[in-house]
């Protein structure tokens, strides 16, 4: 399987449109990751001890991911970050219910209607927004930071504990605002290049199926194990989207399962 899976990840380490996500398991007793590279077409799973292991050998395209930071700090060779709107959605909709802000409110219906539209021009076969339309996007989104930032300027500080150091602490929707605001390019992804999609959907649900085997069966017991079960899994994740029988392409040779994708 080994050089079926150096295939696969040839074919997603330059250039297009890649998903990235990662999720801890326990191997040998202790805590691992399982990191995933994937697109519409390939899935590679990947075992490592660290979190921060992400794949810098990525190079040109976009990635999309949840804006975990190492992804920004370690992967400078790639074109272009996009974030997943459906994060931004579940975390725009706790601050509206838990923190009662009404931007959020506004902001959360800002990005469904830029979506909406979106998909209604792909589906006219249109490759891109008019320009007025994009900039009446980009508008909305900036006057309801601006609003959003001028509402936490009227709050309190936060107290913070005796003794300890640092910058002081901000409301969780003040730190999403900020995101909001110094990564709004990658926010908006989704609208300047419709090769980007609105969420993170196809690493999550290539993620699920190991997750789910996580809930099942528990632990991997060595290392070893555990990355032959990712190789694997690899290949049976790019065989279901490429339409092929699974136990067939299982019985085939390396060299004949690569000729196949």
């Amino acid at each position: 399987m080994g050089v079926v899976v150096e295939h696969i990840l040839a074919r997603l380490a330059e250039g297009g449109v890649r998903h990235l996500d990662e999720t801890g398991l326990r191997v040998a007793g202790k805590l691992h990751w399982l990191h995933t590279i994937c697109d519409t077409a390939f899935t590679h799973y990947r075992i490592s001890a660290k979190r921060g292991a992400v794949p810098t050998f990525l190079t040109g395209g976009t990635i999309i991911h949840d804006h975990w930071k190492p992804y920004y700090a370690h992967m400078s060779g790639v074109d272009a970050h996009a974030l997943c709107g459906a994060h931004h959605l579940r975390e725009l909709k706790a601050i509206e219910e838990i923190e009662k802000e009404p931007w959020a409110t506004e902001m959360s219906a800002v990005l469904h209607s830029a979506n909406q539209l979106r998909c209604a021009a792909q589906d006219q076969g249109e490759t891109e927004l008019p320009e007025l339309v994009r900039q009446g996007i980009v508008t909305r989104y900036m006057a309801i930071l601006a609003k959003g930032l001028a509402f936490h300027e009227r709050q309190p500080p936060l107290a913070k504990s005796p003794g300890t150091r640092g910058r002081k602490a901000r409301r969780p929707g003040h730190n999403l605002l900020l995101r909001l605001r110094d990564y709004r390019d990658d926010v908006l992804r989704f609208i300047a290049d419709f090769a980007v999609p609105f969420t993170n959907n196809q690493a999550e649900q290539d993620l699920r199926m190991m997750k789910l085997r996580m809930k099942i069966s528990g632990t991997f017991r060595t290392l070893e194990g555990a990355r032959v079960f990712a190789d694997i899994r690899s290949v049976i994740s790019t065989a279901r989207k490429h339409r092929f029988n699974i136990l067939e392409i299982l019985t085939l040779s390396p060299p004949q399962i690569i000729a196949r994708l």
